[in-house]
């Protein structure tokens, strides 16, 4: 079977506009990732990259890349995939509807998708309408209000007030840490407001209470109906005031935790309500004193993919194609080791260097010198976490020792 395998950020979907590094390095991870396990299943596979990241030569695992360099080539080289693929794994944000017109694109093209439906996408994207149906079902979910930029920062001050602190606002439709902010106190709420203006396209925002807890997520498989919990996860994030940038840095796969088998329970029944959320499907989860709270449910593949493939006794790739097209889950998971990923900021690196990082197994996303800062993401295994650090912390310094 041929598997057309597209990631928006490393595959052209910015052609024309700034590759921010830091998601770019998330975003190649999970391409040069899954592309791994779809070749090792024994699928065919393609792919798309940006003309920029092309010049360095990355070692991609696909047995055709193509490149775009424009926004005109990214639309047509993606169709020319799609045509030529038997199936899609497609990995983009919900934010704008880029998900959505690429699995629609897909669907009129009648290829197999491993996605979940453009219906269930659009259902849990907005997270104004995710929380108010979650909350309807009884899910755990933080406090909840909601504005918009329109109405004014008078608006969202006396919200803040009523509310109490601290908060999180953020825009109702993002990916990551998008226009997210902490608020600690009144005089945050205009440059917050600003904040979300400058990174979302969102007019809407969310002021939530903040739920103090363990960042987590859990990795499932689902087959539309069904879901199927893998591996509960550590997501290191820092959430900061809107002065600093608020971001993923990288997460620990699998946690071990009190809390394990409620989080599988909420995680699973909160995929199970959207019909048609299949394939991969990640639910993030604050772990707090008095229980599981769920933040937000992401209808495709996430970042802890990198840690979970390094955990898994089955092949992820496999097991996504089986539950997709063959409505099977699989019977015989089982985690072993742990698995460590990070980002590490790094200055410019010569080409040469930078090709000396493509040898380093440890090394998912190599540094590309597109920016001042650069981010290269490492992912490492051990037999338990004191292990996989040890090994990660070599691996970073044999990454600082190029630069010496």
């Amino acid at each position: 079977m041929k598997v057309a395998i597209l990631e928006y950020i490393s595959g052209g979907g910015l052609s024309e506009r700034r590759l921010p590094s830091s998601i770019l390095s998330e975003g190649y991870s999970m391409l040069s990732s899954v592309l791994r396990d779809f070749k090792e299943a024994g699928y065919r596979t393609s792919t798309l990259l940006d003309s920029r990241l092309a010049v360095f030569q990355p070692p991609l695992k696909a047995d055709r890349v193509d490149v775009a360099d424009s926004q005109r080539e990214f639309k047509i080289k993606f169709r020319d995939l799609l045509k030529d693929a038997d199936a899609s794994l497609l990995i983009a944000p919900e934010s704008d509807g880029i998900l959505v017109d690429l699995l629609r694109l897909n669907e009129e093209l009648g290829v197999a998708s491993l996605n979940c439906t453009i219906n269930s996408v659009k259902a849990v994207c907005n997270k104004l309408r995710l929380y108010k149906r979650l909350e309807e079902d009884g899910f755990p979910v933080p406090e909840t209000r909601y504005a918009t930029v329109e109405e004014g920062v008078e608006k969202a001050q006396g919200i803040a007030e009523e509310m109490g602190f601290p908060l999180i606002i953020k825009p109702t439709e993002c990916v990551g840490c998008c226009g997210l902010s902490t608020l600690r106190e009144v005089s945050h709420v205009p440059p917050a407001i600003d904040k979300i203006k400058e990174e979302a396209e969102a007019s809407t925002y969310l002021m939530q209470k903040l739920v103090r807890g363990v960042h987590t997520s859990v990795s499932l498989i689902s087959n539309g109906r069904r879901a199927m919990p893998l591996t509960l996860n550590l997501q290191i994030i820092a959430l900061n005031p809107p002065n600093k940038i608020s971001n993923y840095i990288g997460g620990v796969v699998p946690l071990d935790h009190k809390l394990r088998e409620g989080a599988f329970h909420t995680a699973r029944k909160a995929v199970e309500l959207f019909r048609g959320l299949k394939g991969y499907v990640g639910v993030d989860i604050v772990l707090s004193k008095s229980g599981p709270v769920l933040i937000e449910i992401n209808p495709r593949l996430t970042v802890s993919y990198i840690g979970l493939r390094k955990v898994s006794n089955l092949n992820v790739a496999r097991m996504i194609v089986e539950a997709s097209l063959e409505d099977r889950l699989p019977e015989d998971f089982k985690p072993f080791g742990y698995a460590l990923f990070l980002k590490e900021v790094l200055p410019v690196l010569s080409n040469d260097l930078l090709k000396e990082t493509y040898s380093m197994q440890e090394v998912v996303a190599p540094p590309f010198p597109l920016n001042n800062e650069n981010y290269a993401f490492l992912a490492t295994k051990g037999g338990d976490i004191k292990e996989a650090r040890v090994i990660f912390q070599k691996a970073r310094h044999c990454l600082r020792k190029l630069l010496s």
